[in-house]
């Protein structure tokens, strides 16, 4: 999976996307430190579509990559 980050330094606009359509992704704005030294923020990803992926295999080791 490939997680995309896109900053406008005009607008402050950061958007995030995934490569994977399961894949839903979240910024948390209330994180998001923009100054002249650094540009910092948390971000959310909700794996619970593609957890679907997996749930019919049997895990007899408790992992996914058998």
């Amino acid at each position: 999976m490939i997680l995309s980050v896109s900053y406008n330094k005009t607008t402050g606009e950061i958007t995030l996307s995934s490569d994977e359509s399961e894949v839903a992704v979240e910024l948390n704005q209330e994180s998001l430190v923009d100054s002249d030294d650094v540009l910092q923020f948390e971000t959310a990803l909700d794996l619970s579509g593609y957890q679907e992926l997996f749930n019919d295999e049997i895990l007899e080791d408790g992992y996914n990559n058998e």
